[in-house]
């Protein structure tokens, strides 16, 4: 069996946080205090901002669309 954890809210990142999708299916967050991690699979991971490529990300058009990629990703 197969336990999903409980998807991020909104009310869990600092206000200024924003969120970016990576390459179509990569939800990331860059913090306020320019910290950067990638969602992919529920958890947030250190991301390492060399990786990101003019073209291959942008910022999600709503928390709602980069939470629902969260949560395929899992």
């Amino acid at each position: 069996m197969i336990i999903k954890r409980k998807l991020p809210e909104k009310s869990d990142f600092a206000e200024g946080t924003e969120f970016y999708i990576e390459e179509f299916n990569i939800p990331l967050v860059h913090t306020p205090s320019n910290e950067w991690f990638n969602w992919f699979g529920g958890r947030p991971k250190k991301y390492d901002v060399k990786n990101l490529k003019l073209g291959n990300n942008w910022l999600a058009e709503s928390f709602e669309e980069w939470v629902r990629i969260v949560d395929e990703s899992r």
